[in-house]
């Protein structure tokens, strides 16, 4: 056929082009996965096209596990060289043209960008493809990748909210669960549901770690330990510990058909596995099935393993000092951190000067910019040196250092943390004004002494707090403090002197307080 067409031809290749691309996306607003996507469209090339062959390859991509569908009328004698551009196109993104004989194969790649996706071949037998047919090709590959990314997220996007439906019954399980055998039987359950697993297991070490002894099972056939499954599943969860990661087989023997199994692990140390099989003729498992054994996998290791005391100082704690403290406290044994007791402790409070006034003239959406950044760099800055975050008091921020892990350099790491604080809010002001926003300093005053500190509250409400004189006096000399100011006690002046250089002022005289206070004001 000429190159040359004419304005009725190419008329009627647009509509053509048109029609395929409509087809196309019907399809994809039609159906809900990959699989269904892909033999559509095969259907639709081979009743548009009448290719003599016909191969639709995708990779096994992550939530879209590989199609490869055949519609094979003749099979060409170049088949080696067919491969090797086949191959091309999945591991490069290369398209190219075959010819055979008086035939031609288009091999063209579908990839999005740099992400390849797969392959369609497409060969005819008696002659070459038309013009015609070569811009229909492309236009229908261009529109099928498309989809296929498409159709891509809108898998993981399910995947994912299915991950987090699960983990949340898991938490609802286990919580409501009175004890530990409980726990691990309701965890079965809702893993033999997710995944589609006959049998589900746990499997944990013996306390001298020298055997694995199964502590629940989600069938008869399992639950005996001298039975061929059972000592056939001891031998993949061993594999699986060896491996130190997920295992997923599949046509394993005459007992077991499919099996997924991973380490359960806490605190860095392989403590059992935990997996299911299915038998000989049954479905094995996918990209989906690893996703949601991994989630409930994990889940286990922080919800179910770890003791119920450590998941409350866990909880209790994760909102007011860094995850590194958490897990300090979680390895120093024997400390009730929950408990109020008289402690020495300093106490630091920051305030934003004139903040209220400056908030009455500007948006609530700037306010709560200004406000959330303020606070958000602020409990880095106290969270990362090991400060405890109290409570925010609108613009106020209420911190204190010494407990729950004792430190006895805590007067100075409270002064240190106050100067890093001014350094970081002094980048934010900057930022303000260059956004035209008013640059709003801060005061701080901080507080050494002995305070009441614990978990204080009502059975509605508990906070971790402390509270006493000094915790007061140092919310006074933060209301003192003017901007850009830190002052400090005397107790904190005595503790900190030989590091940093502070200046006494002038006696003051402070609400609430009977008499003059004398403080220092750091250089």
């Amino acid at each position: 056929m000429s190159n040359q067409l004419s304005n009725t031809q190419l008329l009627e290749m647009c509509q053509r082009e048109l029609k395929a691309i409509y087809l196309i996306d019907a399809l994809r607003d039609t159906v809900d996965s990959a699989d269904a996507f892909l033999h559509g469209c095969a259907a639709t090339i081979d009743s548009l096209l009448q290719p003599d062959l016909l191969q639709i390859i995708t990779l096994d991509l992550e939530d879209c596990p590989a199609q490869h569908i055949v519609i094979e009328r003749w099979r060409p004698a170049q088949g080696a060289l067919l491969m090797a551009l086949v191959s091309a196109a999945l591991t490069e993104g290369q398209s190219d043209i075959l010819s055979v004989d008086e035939g031609e194969i288009i091999v063209q790649a579908l990839q999005i960008q740099q992400d390849r996706l797969g392959v369609v071949v497409l060969g005819r037998q008696s002659g070459p493809w038309s013009v015609p047919d070569h811009r229909l090709i492309t236009a229908m590959c261009s529109q099928i990748d498309s989809a296929m990314a498409s159709l891509r997220l809108l898998s993981q996007l399910q995947s994912r909210n299915k991950e987090l439906e699960t983990i949340y019954r898991l938490d609802r399980l286990i919580d409501s669960t009175p004890d530990f055998d409980s726990a691990l039987a309701a965890a079965l359950t809702l893993l033999s549901e997710t995944i589609g697993a006959m049998w589900s297991f746990i499997m944990l070490y013996t306390p001298d770690e020298l055997e694995l002894e199964l502590r629940a099972a989600s069938h008869s056939d399992i639950a005996q330990p001298d039975s061929p499954v059972a000592d056939a599943l001891r031998t993949l969860a061993r594999e699986t510990i060896s491996g130190g990661k997920l295992v997923r087989r599949e046509q394993i023997n005459q007992i077991v058909g499919a099996y997924i199994g991973v380490p359960i692990i806490l605190k860095n140390q392989i403590i059992g596995v935990f997996g299911g099989a299915n038998p000989p003729g049954q479905r094995g498992f996918g990209f989906h099935e690893v996703k949601m054994l991994n989630a409930i996998a994990s889940q286990m290791d922080t919800a179910l393993f770890e003791d119920r005391t450590q998941r409350h100082i866990r909880e209790t704690f994760a909102r007011y000092v860094s995850p590194t403290v958490v897990d300090l406290m979680l390895r120093t044994a024997g400390q009730d951190y929950l408990e109020v007791h008289r402690q020495a402790l300093t106490m630091l409070f920051s305030d934003m000067r004139g903040f209220t006034s400056v908030s009455e003239q500007l948006s609530a959406d700037v306010v709560a910019s200004m406000l959330n950044e303020h606070l958000a760099a602020m409990t880095t800055i106290i969270r990362d040196a090991g400060g405890t975050v109290d409570k925010f008091v609108g613009d106020e921020v209420v911190a204190f250092f010494g407990a729950p892990l004792p430190r006895p350099d805590h007067a100075l790491l409270a002064v240190r943390t106050a100067q890093a604080m001014q350094a970081r809010h002094g980048e934010l002001m900057q930022e303000w004004l260059d956004r035209g926003l008013p640059a709003v300093a801060i005061g701080i005053g901080i507080g050494t002494g002995e305070v009441i500190v614990g978990n204080i509250g009502s059975a509605q409400m508990m906070n971790y707090t402390a509270i006493g004189p000094d915790v007061n006096l140092a919310a006074r000399l933060c209301s003192a403090a003017v901007a850009n100011q830190i002052l400090i006690n005397a107790a904190t002046y005595a503790a900190i002197k030989a590091e940093i250089h502070a200046v006494p002022v002038e006696p003051l005289v402070l609400r609430h307080i009977a008499q003059p206070v004398q403080a220092y004001s750091v250089e």
